[in-house]
C-alpha cells in the first residue's frame, strides 16, 4: 500500500500535538479566518478528527483514495463509535449548500451500507441543503454547525455530541438537530 505524503504526515504530527485548550484556540481562529500556518481547509478537518481522538474515539486522519496515487477522492477523516463507521467532510464556509451534501452522499455510497457520514461546517447550511439531507433516503448523514462544533469544544467531548446527533437521527429521522436547526423558520414564498 502507498504510503501517505510527508505534508499528510507533518499536518497529522502537528495535530497529535494539540489538546483541548489548542484546539479551542484553534477553533477561534478558523472563525475568524486568521489560519496561516496550515493549508486551506486543512485546519478544520485536524481539529475535528483530534477533537474525537481527545473524545475517545477511533479515528483516522485525512487521507486520499487510493494513498498516495492520483486521487480520486480526498477523505477529511474517519471516525469510529464502536463498529459504526463515520466517514468525515468538513467544510469552513458560512453557509453550505447541497453541494456538500451530494458529495458526501456520493462518498457514502462507494462503502458498506452501514457507514455513516458527518458534514463538519464552521457555519450554516442553506435550507435546500437541509431539505434534501432530510428527505434523501437512506438516513446516512449528520450534520454539525458551528454552534455544534462550540458546544462540543466546550465540553471537551466530541463523541456525546455524536452520539446525541445518531440518536436523534434514529429517533427522529432528522439529520440535524441542532439550535440552528430547530429555530430554522420556513416563510411562505
Amino acid at each position: 500500500m502507498a504510503q501517505p505524503s510527508e505534508r499528510d504526515v507533518r499536518n497529522k504530527t502537528r495535530a497529535q500535538h494539540l489538546g483541548w485548550d489548542e484546539l479551542t484556540e484553534l477553533w477561534q481562529r478558523i472563525k475568524v479566518g486568521s489560519i496561516t500556518e496550515w493549508d486551506q481547509g486543512k485546519a478544520l478537518e485536524h481539529l475535528t478528527i483530534r477533537a474525537f481522538e481527545l473524545s475517545g474515539l477511533r479515528v483516522a486522519y485525512p487521507y486520499d483514495v487510493p494513498p498516495g496515487g492520483n486521487p480520486i477522492e480526498q477523505i477529511d477523516g474517519m471516525v469510529f463509535l464502536d463498529y459504526v463507521p463515520f466517514l468525515i467532510e468538513c467544510k469552513d464556509k458560512e453557509s453550505v449548500d447541497i453541494q456538500a451534501i451530494a458529495k458526501l452522499r456520493n462518498q457514502l455510497l462507494r462503502r458498506p451500507p452501514a457507514t455513516l457520514g458527518c458534514l463538519i461546517n464552521t457555519g450554516a447550511y442553506t435550507l435546500p441543503a437541509l431539505i434534501l439531507t432530510d428527505f434523501a433516503v437512506p438516513h446516512q448523514i449528520t450534520l454539525w454547525s458551528d454552534v455544534d462544533v462550540e458546544a462540543a469544544l466546550e465540553t471537551r467531548d466530541f463523541k456525546v455530541m455524536l452520539i446525541k446527533k445518531y440518536t436523534d437521527l434514529c429517533m427522529y429521522g432528522l439529520t440535524d438537530y441542532s439550535p440552528n436547526y430547530q429555530s430554522l423558520e420556513v416563510k411562505d414564498e
